[in-house]
This record gives C-alpha cells, structure tokens and sequence, in this order.
C-alpha cells in the first residue's frame, strides 16, 4: 500500500529548489514522495496552499522555508525547528514533538544542528533590528515568518500533523533593503524595473546586496541539506 505523501508548503519558487524541484511552479507539484505547493509569500495564501493539500490527501503539513533571526544567536544558515508556533493575536500552536524528534536523529546523524524553541509568524517582513529586537522581546521567539502559522491553523483544524522547518537568511542585526523587498513578486521572482527604481532612490541599499546574497546562499544550503538528511523529513517512522 503506498503511502500519503507529506504536503509541503512553500512561498518561493527558490525554497522549492531547495526539495529538488528543478523548475518548480506557483501551486503543486511533486518530489521525492513530497506534494509540494508553491503559495506565494502570506498567511492568506499559505492557508490555501494548505487546504489544497489537505484535500489532495496529504497525511502531514509542513511549512518549509527562510526566516528572519530575532536571536541574536542565531547566523544565515542556521535551521529553526520550532516546538511552537505564535499567532500575531498571541495564541500559539505546537508542532508535533515525535515528528520532531525523528527529523532532529536524522540531522544529527548527518551532522546538522536545528534549533528548537518559538517560531513567530507576522503579516509584514521585520525590516530592521530595531523591530526585531522588539518582537523578540514580547514573544521570545528565536525566529519570523510569515506563513507558518496559517499552515498550523489548517493542519490542526484537519487533525494532521505539523512541522515547520526553516532557515534563517537575515541576522537579528540585520537590515533589509526595502528595494529587494519590493523587487520580487509574492513568489520571489525579481522585478527589475522596481528593484532599480528602488536602488536609485537609495542607493545606499547597493552596499546591502553581496552579503544578503550570501546569506541567501547559506540559507538555501542548509535547506538542501536537511532535506537529503531527511527522506520526506522522517514523517515515516
């Protein structure tokens, strides 16, 4: 009898990349026993990648991805597990602590660390650290998203389990040029006449571009290493 596939949702087309998609598309698609869909950035279009998953079947949600660090501690390319999620109307959700587990003794036995702790997910991108440092300090969380969430509410509500795995690409000290933010589209593709537009009205945000680049690359690493770590992220036991 074969079995249900994990349902994976992601914003980016780059972080579907990263499961070995060579060229993924906005909605589903499949890999290596994995339903993949590609919603676009936000908690509205993460719930319907969700959904969509859900009726497809899938026998497990995770929400899988880049994140923002809000622990100082934490650099580009480290890799958050989080035992809670937290909602912007301060409710939480925890994620499923054996599936956890079995991913946790998969990366360890291929040498990664993840990180444990609060994920928070919010409705706009953490631009600078001083936001930053004040989300952490209201919700301890080590690490931001913006979908993260919405995937729980739907795995909770179907009664499946739920994970999230994510990457961390900007530092808490970090701060994000407003002309990338607004030079992609909800599925991380470049908008170049808005990126430029954005970079000549402040091109000081030039400077920001090589090492945002490499934290991206550190990021998108470790995501493609988990995920051969972890055939179907050890759903299966």
């Amino acid at each position: 009898m074969t079995q249900a596939r994990v349902g994976v949702v992601v914003a980016l087309l780059s972080e579907a990349k990263a499961l070995g998609l060579r060229h993924p598309q906005p909605g589903a698609n499949e890999v290596d026993g994995l339903r993949v869909f590609v919603s676009g950035i936000g908690e509205a279009a993460a719930a319907m990648a969700a959904l969509a998953l859900a009726d497809a079947g899938c026998c497990a949600l995770l929400s899988f991805g880049t994140a923002g660090a809000l622990d100082a501690a934490l650099q580009p390319g480290d890799v958050v597990c989080p035992t809670t999620v937290l909602f912007m109307d301060g409710h939480q959700l925890d994620t499923d602590a054996g599936w956890r587990a079995r991913l946790a003794a998969c990366c360890a036995d291929a040498d990664i660390s993840l990180v444990d702790g609060r994920l928070l997910t919010t409705r706009q991108t953490l631009l600078n650290a001083g936001i930053k440092y004040l989300a952490h300090t209201q919700s301890q969380a080590v690490a931001v998203d913006q979908e993260s969430s919405a995937v729980g509410d739907v795995a909770k509500a179907r009664g499946l389990p739920f994970l999230v795995v994510r990457a961390i690409v900007d530092d808490a000290e970090a701060t994000l040029p407003n002309a990338v933010i607004d030079g992609v589209d909800a599925y991380g593709r470049p908008k170049a006449a808005s990126m430029i537009g954005g970079l000549l009205k402040a091109p000081w945000q030039i400077a920001k571009l090589p090492g945002l680049a490499r934290s991206f690359n550190a990021a998108q690493a470790s995501l493609r290493e988990v995920a051969r770590a972890a055939p179907a992220f050890a759903f299966h036991s």
